[in-house]
């Protein structure tokens, strides 16, 4: 049981984000985004944040590096198998909620995908050194969660110089505007 309340640490967290989101009239497209975002997060956060009922080795495509009790694998592009291209398509819909909420420089969506690949790896190793999550650490998850952020975000960029644009207007969210205060 110790094992999931990581999770259900975070999925209260991503509620509250939800909340504070929806705490402000919204069109119907923004709820749509926020709502969604909300249920991705929450996937996302299943896959990665809890444990595993394998155990490592059954069918060994390449020898882990061991970090304490953590298989690691810190050698780019070595083990290739079908997760690595999975992890791509799981971040895609982050990097097309990046660039629902906000315009971003193409150097900061790549930052931002690789600082999001290191903190679920980096989240993975300390869960699975403290609560035995059967988990591995891998480089190459970090690589194909920052490709995945930055192909999202560009497939909306180029939605964006189509007659689509209206449609991803329409899920676009809005910043709050700013009020100012007068003084009298």
């Amino acid at each position: 049981m110790a094992q999931w309340l990581p999770y259900l640490a975070y999925v209260l967290a991503v509620l509250i984000g939800m909340g504070v989101l929806t705490s402000r009239r919204r069109g119907a497209g923004e709820l749509v985004t926020i709502v969604t975002l909300g249920i991705y997060l929450t996937v996302v956060g299943y896959l990665t944040l809890t444990p595993t009922s394998f155990a490592y080795g059954i069918i060994p495509t390449m020898e882990p590096v061991w970090v304490g009790v953590v298989p690691t694998n810190p050698i780019p592009f070595r083990g290739i198998e079908l997760d690595f291209y999975m992890n791509i398509v799981m971040m895609v819909p982050m990097g097309v909620y990046l660039a629902l909420f906000k315009k971003w420089s193409g150097w900061r969506i790549l930052l931002i995908g690789v600082l999001m690949g290191t903190a679920i790896e980096s989240t993975q190793f300390v869960l699975d050194t403290v609560l035995h999550m059967s988990r591995w650490v891998d480089i190459n998850d970090v690589m194909t969660n920052a490709a995945g952020v930055v192909i999202g975000y560009y497939a909306v960029a180029l939605l964006k110089r189509t007659p689509f644009r209206r449609v991803v207007q329409f899920f676009m969210v809005k910043r709050p505007a700013v009020q100012t205060i007068k003084h009298a």
